[in-house]
């Protein structure tokens, strides 16, 4: 018995040894091919499979793969895509390589937003906990996981990051990822700050559905296609994806009921994908807006809400605007409608700041307040750029309440309501002339689902009075007043 015990051991401790000799020689392999690492190692999430089925192996179909060589020999690299097709983890997967088989590596991941970022770095942790568990102890280990920060012992480290102007900047990266940069709001000045950290010998990768033609993704795009930049250039079209033929194709334009919406989402070429996107008016017609003038009393002791944007410029018109829109219910009729009551702008020359406040006291916080003390302001809405530290301040001295207002899914709903009410003449206004003007300057970005849109700015000039609007209309209406 005794003996029997003792070779059970010794066949248990040899075949163990076989067994890390071979994820030794494995290793070895998967340091010079990253293509193997991922398609023998690297499990992903199924969120679609069968009952019961909530992660698949990566094998990575011919498009993946194809794609995977390029982001190994260019360094800098534009990626075109149609949705679901798995490209966001397979560079979430070459960066986990890229950490885990170099040392000292810094990978920098960017997203429309920190959520977003935030879930492209969970990927990464995700595939690594999913690996072999003595894959895993012949590694590098995990010195820190969080929402935000990944980091082993070898030195390298991985990095979810908000994407705003000077995001960053302190860094030296190897690898910087800005996913979906076409739908990335400083898309512009997040490349001009992170574009140097990598240019000591890191690599760029810029992967996105398409937006329109009015954006830095595009730019670069063509830049790419006329060789007057150095980004190579990969498109991948809906039949990427294994599965996906004609009549898949035909289900999709059924389905969705506008072919427009079908070629942004599943292009055919690149041509498509951003003659798809790009934007319509806000408004078809102006007369739309005009139809809702009416004669409106003074504005006396009713709850009003301001709604503040501050916002930059173009690049053909640099400075910032200040924009604020006072909103009431509708004194023409309280239970369907709301009014216009005030509309200020503030435009900075090039170059310079707009002072919040001014020493003739013509300043934006300067004119808040004395709306605070002259009418009954209940709540001040604003876009939380620029704007935090005025909004602490107004609330500790107890002028007004504040309230951040989200730039994503409130903004849709809140443009898609303000739409709505325009069409049906329940916005109120007098025929303040530039706040007609930004809502004529106005394009619109109808989301996928058709229930929302967003008003973005188009070729015409600003539009940060029919942000505001939007924002304080929607507000005024949840408040009940």
């Amino acid at each position: 018995m005794v003996a029997e015990s003792i070779q059970a051991i010794i066949a248990e401790y040899r075949r163990r040894q076989i067994q890390v000799e071979s994820t030794r020689r494995d290793l070895a392999r998967y340091v010079h091919d990253c293509h193997a690492f991922i398609d023998e190692l690297i499990i992903i999430d199924e969120p679609q499979g069968k009952e019961g089925v909530s992660t698949v192996p990566f094998h990575l179909w011919p498009s993946q793969s194809d794609l995977l060589t390029a982001l190994l020999t260019s360094r800098l690299t534009i990626i075109l895509k149609a949705r679901q097709l798995g490209i966001s983890w397979l560079v979430c997967a070459y960066a986990l390589w890229l950490c885990l088989f170099h040392p000292g590596r810094v990978v920098l991941l960017f997203s429309q937003g920190q959520t977003e970022a935030d879930e492209l770095l969970r990927r990464c942790r995700v595939m690594y906990e999913r690996l072999p568990e003595m894959v895993r102890q012949s590694l590098s280990q995990v010195l820190i996981s969080n929402a935000s920060k990944l980091t082993w012992s070898n030195g390298s480290r991985i990095l979810s990051l908000p994407a705003t102007k000077k995001a960053g900047r302190t860094f030296t990266a190897s690898l910087v990822v800005m996913d979906e940069t076409a739908y990335m709001e400083y898309a512009d000045d997040l490349f001009v700050a992170t574009k140097p950290t990598i240019d000591g010998g890191g690599q760029l990768v810029m992967l996105s559905t398409a937006n329109g033609r009015d954006n830095l993704f595009h730019r670069v795009w063509e830049g790419a296609q006329s060789g007057s930049n150095r980004f190579r250039p990969l498109f991948l079209p809906w039949w990427a994806r294994p599965g996906r033929d004609d009549r898949w194709y035909a289900n999709m334009v059924a389905e969705y009921r506008d072919l427009r919406l079908v070629h942004q989402e599943y292009p055919s070429t690149p041509e498509e994908a951003f003659e798809a996107t790009s934007h319509d008016r806000f408004l078809t017609t102006i007369s739309w807006w005009d139809l809702c003038r009416r004669e409106l009393p003074p504005l006396g002791r009713e709850p009003l809400v301001l709604g503040v944007d501050a916002a930059i410029g173009r690049r053909d018109s640099p400075s910032d605007c200040f924009a604020l829109v006072g909103v009431t219910r509708s004194p023409l009729d309280r239970q369907n409608s709301v009014a216009v009551r005030f509309v200020h702008s503030w435009q900075a020359s090039a170059g310079q700041r707009i002072e919040f406040q001014s020493p003739d006291g013509t300043g934006p916080e300067d004119v808040i307040r004395d709306l605070c003390r002259r009418y009954s302001v209940v709540c001040l809405v604003y876009d939380p750029y620029q704007l935090v530290d005025m909004a602490g301040r107004l609330e500790r001295e107890g002028v007004v309440w504040c309230q951040e207002f989200s730039q994503s899914s409130a903004r849709l709903e809140a443009d898609k309501n303000l739409y709505d009410m325009i069409l049906e003449q329940r916005v109120h206004h007098t025929g303040e002339e530039l706040l007609r003007q930004h809502l004529d300057n106005a394009d619109r970005k109808v989301d996928i689902d058709g229930r929302r849109l967003r008003i973005v700015q188009g070729s015409r000039g600003k539009v940060d009075l029919a942000v505001a609007l939007s924002m304080a209309v929607y507000t005024c209406l949840e408040l009940n007043l």
